[in-house]
């Protein structure tokens, strides 16, 4: 009686692997979806760096400690990488972790709405003031980072 019963939970086994696993098709996923990785080279070599975001701003930097320094608490944070030039790439970790958060705040598919272009320009309140023109050199900068190879 019970090798009956374990023949029949074999045979029910072996049937539902012979029929594999039934799956959902989810469709394709949305365009920008992990899309947006900027180049780390032009975020450290190409002018990103010291032209936008370690760029002095009438005696203020993004990076200073009462705007986004690592401890600030704010979404973007920035610390001072090591002075190496040109960058290596694979980025070294100091700044990586800057390239990180730079490109959480941007939005590939919709660049000017992007915090890290929004905040700076004024389009949207930024504790540091309106730093930027929306349609300045940083903008510019900003867009060439997204569509570096």
């Amino acid at each position: 009686m019970r090798a009956l019963r374990y023949l029949r939970l074999w045979a029910a086994l072996a049937g539902t692997l012979a029929t594999g696993c039934s799956t959902v098709d989810l469709g394709d996923p949305p365009a920008d979806v992990n899309a947006c990785r900027p180049s780390q080279d032009f975020f450290a070599n190409g002018g990103l760096w010291d032209m936008f975001l370690n760029k002095d701003y009438g005696g203020k930097k993004c990076s200073d400690s009462a705007c986004h320094a690592a401890g600030a608490g704010r979404p973007l944070s920035l610390t001072i990488p090591a002075p190496v030039s040109p960058v290596p790439l694979p980025l070294p970790s100091d700044w990586m972790a800057n390239y990180i958060s730079a490109t959480e705040q941007m939005q590939c598919s919709n660049v000017h709405s992007s915090p890290l272009l929004s905040n700076p320009a004024g389009i949207v309140t930024h504790g540091g003031g309106k730093l930027i023109e929306p349609d300045g050199p940083e903008a510019t900068l900003i867009e060439m980072w997204v569509t570096a190879p």
